[in-house]
């Protein structure tokens, strides 16, 4: 009788699939080349120690070194044997792992069952899938396959991970899972009147056709322009500024020598600082965008080459941010919150909240009429460039231009049709949108000191992520306006969407705290 674990699964919906054969491979890959690592720097240690070059690494040249190391020195065969064995161990455990490792895209979820010992069966529902990446490690690269990440509603613990598939079965899965996940519920700007303002605010925009399964292009990052903006930094500007002043400082007789001290606790600063840059030009190396007509797909990655692709009904907010020493270059970036995605880190390099590193401001916008078809291009002009009073935005209280010296004239709100705009910043201007039918709450706050200036900061709270939609020191009676405002369009926005999407399988959180008498206001939304 044949074991039923041995015979071929078919591939087929609804039935149990293997991963690549070669999975166990590129599993224990990684196991296997830190101890050959291990291995031949002790073995390197001793042959340089037994030629008389122990300088090279540190040691004496008669230093004994490792005892293990000069057993294998000594004797080739038994290390040869001990890496023979090595490999067999490593590549047994993660051959039965693969054994034991099952997946299927059954009619209302994805499955994944793995373990030998302590068995898992994981389950992800089509309608809590928020975005499927598809993640090539060099190794995987070399050998033609590709891993499928599948990003749930619970944040990244809750994800579900297929490794590893062929680069074209990972493909046709990634599709099948957006096909059958995704859906768009969002409003473009080109879907109603000439006005370029929709009729119904709820109505779902009719996807746009894309080109081929990869999407319509949209528009590649430079690797040469995403280094210089990743050298840019405020945190690499700050340690050039410390070690040019330090360095000045040595060739003054008062200074040097507390230069000389000082300059060795700069090594850990430059180290961190440095690997962090490095991380992040990894990450975004790469960086291509493309209009998949439900969905935006982000690819990038130097070593790590990755492709997301995020239904544009998940993303919850948007922001545009330039910081200073990247203004004489009009270089802008777009982060997203993204319902589920718990990521809200600069350097991450998170496909799902990064959807431009360093672009100017039209690739920008091409970007953002993909993510964001509820805003204008003249409505994110105005919110990134504009400055003081402008036709439809609503500024900030003058009297407290002493709390913000430098942004006062800048910071400002704007109530479009499908979407609220906010500005603020003068060093790092920033520009927030987001849908209406996306907020989930709005709040007005007061300080002790904002109470004594009779201002308060208003709140749109999206979904989580690193955009957070605040706007400081209105005046009562505007941030009371503002939460009027925006409360009752937000309110009919998901009624529209709701009865525009019947099917909608799960329905959003309920709005809170959109409405509040003004003499409430200090009793009930202090901060």
């Amino acid at each position: 009788m044949s074991d039923p674990d041995s015979a071929p699964v078919a591939d087929a919906a609804g039935e149990w699939q293997r991963m690549h054969p070669l999975s166990p491979l590129l599993r224990g890959g990684v196991v296997l080349l830190a101890i050959l690592g291990y291995a031949v720097s002790q073995i390197g240690d001793r042959l340089l120690g037994s030629w008389g070059l122990g300088w090279v690494t540190g040691g004496e040249p008669d230093e004994p070194g490792d005892p293990t190391a000069a057993a294998l020195v000594g004797h080739p065969l038994v290390a040869l044997g001990l890496v023979v064995l090595l490999l067999a161990i490593v590549g047994g455990v993660n051959w039965v792992a693969w054994r034991f490792t099952r997946f299927r895209v059954a009619p209302h979820q994805v499955e994944l069952r793995s373990g030998v010992l302590f068995r898992q069966h994981r389950q992800v529902p089509f309608e809590r899938v928020q975005a499927v990446e598809l993640s090539r490690p060099l190794l995987a690269r070399l050998l033609g396959l590709a891993q499928v990440v599948v990003q749930s509603a619970g944040g990244s613990d809750s994800q579900l991970t297929l490794s590893f598939l062929t680069l074209a079965r990972a493909d046709q899965l990634r599709d099948e899972l957006l096909v059958r996940a995704g859906h768009s519920d969002e409003v473009g700007h080109d879907a109603g009147p000439a006005s370029g303002t929709p009729e119904d605010v709820g109505a779902p925009v009719a996807p746009r056709a894309p080109a081929g399964g990869a999407g319509r292009p949209v528009l590649a990052v430079p690797n040469g322009r995403l280094f210089v903006a990743t050298i840019l930094h405020g945190s690499t500007i700050v340690l050039g500024i410390v070690a040019a002043v330090a360095a000045l400082g040595a060739g003054f007789e008062r200074f040097g020598a507390v230069t000389l001290v000082s300059l060795p606790a700069l090594i850990p600063a430059t180290f961190a600082i440095g690997m962090n840059r490095v991380r992040e030009l990894l990450a975004h190396g790469n960086f291509r965008v493309a209009d998949t007509g439900t969905g935006v797909r982000v690819q990038e990655g130097l070593t790590d080459l990755r492709a997301t692709t995020i239904p544009i009904h998940r993303v919850q907010a948007v922001e545009l941010v330039q910081p200073l020493w990247w203004r004489p270059f009009g270089w802008w970036r777009i982060r997203v919150n993204v319902a589920g995605s718990k990521s809200t880190g600069e350097g991450e390099g998170r496909g799902e909240t990064v959807l431009l590193p360093v672009g100017t401001f039209p690739e920008a916008v091409a970007v953002l009429d993909v993510v964001a078809p509820q805003v204008t291009p003249d409505g994110w002009w105005a919110a990134a460039n504009g400055d003081g009073p402008q036709p439809g935005w609503n500024p900030v209280s003058p009297r407290t231009r002493y709390l913000d010296l430098l942004s006062w004239r800048r910071n400002a709100w704007h109530l479009e049709t499908a979407a609220v705009l906010l500005r603020d910043g003068r060093l790092t201007r920033r520009a927030v949108a987001v849908p209406l039918a996306r907020i989930q709450s709005v709040a007005v706050r007061q300080g002790w000191l904002e109470r004594r200036l009779r201002v308060a900061t208003v709140h749109v709270v999206p979904a989580p992520g690193p955009v957070r939609p605040v706007l400081d020191h209105l005046e009562v009676a505007d941030a009371e306006t503002f939460l009027a405002q925006v409360g009752a369009r937000a309110r009919e926005a998901r009624r529209s969407r709701r009865v525009a999407t019947p099917a909608l399988a799960v329905d959003p959180p309920p709005l809170v705290n959109l409405s509040h008498e003004p003499q409430h206001l200090h009793e009930n939304e202090r901060q």
